[in-house]
């Protein structure tokens, strides 16, 4: 499974590797590069580089490579406080963590970082986001979902192209620049290990640029499925608004117990689509599908199914629409998650 697009440093290999492995328990062994998947516990691959003595450093660890005290003290005397300072490392950690592989489970928080991602790759190359409003959604929901306190998150926003952070005495300061300045801070060309300290930084600027910066490019993970496009919200919300009964025809089908994992992920993206960008503002718009389906066992399933899915919208949304189904009977379990190994 590929995702393609241009390739900066082996970003675009990672993210492939970690759909890969989502969706099938023996995949194909992973691409190395600069950076690369490590084993840091059984089935925990952990995206790392190499010391110069061939040790590893985990990309979420990036700090341990420099004093963190010291790079605080030099950042002070540029006007960043120590909440600034744990902010952008938290975040640039967090990037170690995004492309993390768990294969000790398939869980409800993978769902989303995957549907957040998709969210930001495609809408950053597309019009109808123009006012980054569905995009600093989205990029604030991936950021909780990576665990990051809400003070530190609610720092981080997208505007003109641009990840910018809010600073507690500069003001608004694009990430990369940032960056920027947090290497210039630690010496890191000076030092011994700047080598890796180059390659964990071109990661960092990678992601910043993958998530937030427009490239013209057409993202598109290869998934053997016919309606894996609407995964996508330009081509979705443009189906939604041109060509409904396709909309219609591939929700529906997002409850067929037939389906492969790759089928079965490409349902879990479109209902997320769904109650993301329809039902959250027009829960009516139930009303529409159930019409289409015109089967009140199949519907009942597919409701069930939009709102087990837990993306914006709930029992409590549907409860003055006349759907004609028993919301009651519908558990809400807090861990409730469709297997994507087994069955929705």
């Amino acid at each position: 499974m590929n995702l393609h697009g241009k390739r900066e440093m082996n970003l675009f290999n990672l993210l492939s590797c970690k759909l890969e492995n989502f969706i099938n328990i023996r995949p194909a062994a992973c691409a190395t590069g600069p950076v690369f998947y490590q084993e840091n516990e059984v089935s925990l691959l952990c995206v790392a580089a190499r010391k110069r003595n061939g040790a590893i450093c985990y990309a979420s660890r990036w700090h341990d490579l420099f004093s963190v005290g010291a790079f605080e003290k030099t950042m002070s005397k540029q006007g960043y406080t120590e909440a600034d300072c744990h902010a952008l490392l938290l975040l640039l950690g967090r990037f170690g963590l995004l492309l993390e592989i768990d294969n000790r489970q398939r869980s409800n928080k993978e769902y989303f970082i995957f549907f957040y991602l998709i969210q930001l790759i495609s809408l950053k190359n597309s019009h109808c986001d123009a006012d980054a409003r569905w995009r600093n959604h989205m990029l604030r929901f991936l950021l909780f979902e990576l665990s990051m306190d809400d003070e530190a998150y609610r720092r981080f926003s997208i505007r003109d192209q641009q990840l910018l952070m809010s600073t507690d005495c500069q003001g608004q300061v694009t990430v990369l620049d940032m960056i920027e300045v947090a290497y210039k801070a630690i010496r890191a060309d000076d030092r011994k290990e700047h080598a890796i300290l180059s390659t964990l930084k071109s990661y960092q600027t990678g992601v910043v640029k993958l998530l937030t910066q427009a490239d013209d490019t057409r993202y598109r993970f290869s998934l053997d499925d016919r309606y894996s496009e609407l995964m996508y919200p330009d081509v979705f919300l443009h189906a939604y608004a041109h060509d409904r009964p396709l909309v219609f025809a591939a929700l529906q089908d997002t409850v067929n117990p037939l389906q492969s994992t790759e089928n079965l992920f490409v349902s879990n993206i479109l209902l997320m689509n769904y109650a993301f960008y329809i039902l959250k503002n027009n829960p009516r718009d139930i009303l529409a599908l159930k019409k289409y389906v015109n089967d009140q066992v199949v519907f009942g399933k597919l409701l069930e199914a939009i709102i087990k899915r837990r993306m914006a919208v709930g029992k409590a949304s549907f409860e003055k629409i006349a759907i004609g189904h028993d919301l009651s009977l519908i558990a809400e379990p807090p861990g409730a998650f469709y297997n994507i190994l087994y069955t929705l």
